[in-house]
């Protein structure tokens, strides 16, 4: 089985860097100075956050590449169908 690696919150947060080239830095350079926020849930979704168990994340990333689909696909068909069930 292929192993995954997690990234810590404090990796997150530390600028990046390619070849010694900071990527945030990079990146306004080359769209002209314009930001975008990071993280901003796309066109007509809604950014959800949640503090779930550690081995029920792990369960759905392995689910996930299992499947060749993301989290997030794998969260909003969970939650249609138990909303669905509910009706």
């Amino acid at each position: 089985m292929e192993q995954i690696d997690f990234v810590s919150v404090e990796e997150q947060q530390r600028p990046r860097k390619r070849n010694g080239v900071n990527v945030k830095a990079a990146a306004r350079a080359s769209n002209g100075n314009r930001t975008t926020r990071q993280g901003a849930a796309r066109e007509g979704y809604r950014r959800l956050t949640a503090d779930i168990p550690a081995d029920l994340h792990k369960r759905l990333k392995m689910q996930a590449l299992m499947e060749d689909r993301s989290v997030t696909e794998l969260i909003v068909q969970a939650a249609e169908s138990f909303l669905r069930n509910r009706d």
